[in-house]
């Protein structure tokens, strides 16, 4: 009788023990996994780990289940939900014997990082470098056409290039400008900009009309601030340019005056006689000859020698004398 009884507690211990170590075993190799209420992302794509709280005893697997990319961040500044489906998915090819353990909230959110570039900022940013590249004008007014929104990009050493759209030969008017956002010296973002722009400087205009011919003084200008937005790039008006010139053309009042207007006087008439100079450092060669062509300071005219009677061509220096250039 006391031999059955002993049987009898040996195995009811042994049952005891086994059922208690079957869940201890149990819990020993599950992973815990809480998804996070939100979580924040600073790449392209997220983890496992991103996202969730790993918990368990078995550090490779848990290494090995942060390292699985449960999907594609959404835009810098966005946000999207994800659900436990989405997780198991990614994991049951992989981990299809280990006993994992979800432990979701009510809602489970993903966010991307970002810096928030405000549609005034940007204006601000596209009217400061813009107005960079008229730095030489006095009055510059920039008006953008384009509707510049908020714009999200993601975090890091954030900058930006601007450039112009295409080449115009008008100085201002309208045009396109391309803004580039950089992050970490890597496009992000393109903002194509429209941009209208009129420049103002001082100009200098006839006081009144002034005739083909005639010979440009002091007294026949005046300088006024003028829109000069359609003038050609390069555009110069001064008085430097045109005092002592002659009218190319009928210059009528309050017109601008530029070099294309105006051309130096003729001081060499056809059959005038000149002398001709040849010049090096070690020689000095002189001649006089007959102009066969009229022309202004700097033209290159034919000559001919009153003795030889040779043809030559030189530069005109003043009224009286032309340079051999070889």
């Amino acid at each position: 009788m006391a031999t059955l009884k002993y049987h009898l507690r040996f195995y009811l211990g042994i049952f005891f023990l086994v059922s208690l170590g079957m869940p201890v075993q149990a819990e020993i190799n599950a992973i815990d996994i809480r998804v996070l209420p939100e979580a924040i992302i600073y790449s392209d794509y997220y983890m496992l780990g991103d996202i969730a709280e790993l918990d368990g005893f078995d550090v490779e697997t848990i290494q090995k289940l942060a390292k699985v990319q449960v999907g594609k961040a959404p835009l810098p500044g966005r946000s999207h939900l994800i659900s436990r489906l989405q997780i198991e998915n990614r994991l049951k090819s992989q981990f299809s014997k280990h006993q994992l353990n979800f432990i979701m909230p009510k809602q489970a959110m993903v966010s991307r990082a970002s810096i928030k570039i405000t549609g005034k900022e940007l204006q601000k940013i596209i009217l400061a470098e813009v107005k960079k590249h008229y730095q030489e004008y006095q009055d510059v007014r920039i008006s953008i056409k384009s509707r510049i929104r908020d714009v999200y990009i993601p975090k890091g050493n954030a900058s930006y290039t601007i450039s112009r759209i295409g080449e115009t030969p008008k100085i201002g008017g309208n045009s396109s400008w391309m803004l580039k956002l950089l992050l970490d010296e890597k496009e992000v973002r393109k903002i194509l900009v429209r941009l209208k722009v009129d420049v103002y400087d001082d100009v200098v205009v006839a006081k009144d009309q002034i005739r083909k011919g005639e010979k440009i003084e002091e007294e026949d200008l005046k300088t006024i601030k003028k829109d000069i937005s359609r003038e050609r790039r390069g555009y110069a008006s001064s008085t430097e340019y045109v005092v002592g010139e002659h009218a190319r053309r009928d210059i009528y009042k309050n017109e601008a005056l530029d070099q294309h207007l105006v051309e130096k006087p003729v001081i060499v008439v056809k059959g005038d006689h000149m002398k001709i100079v040849y010049k090096t450092s070690n020689l000095y060669l002189a001649n006089i000859a007959m102009a066969m062509k009229s022309g202004r300071k700097g033209d290159i005219i034919p000559l001919r020698t009153l003795k030889s009677q040779k043809t030559i061509y030189a530069t005109i220096t003043d009224a009286k004398m032309a340079e051999i250039n070889l």
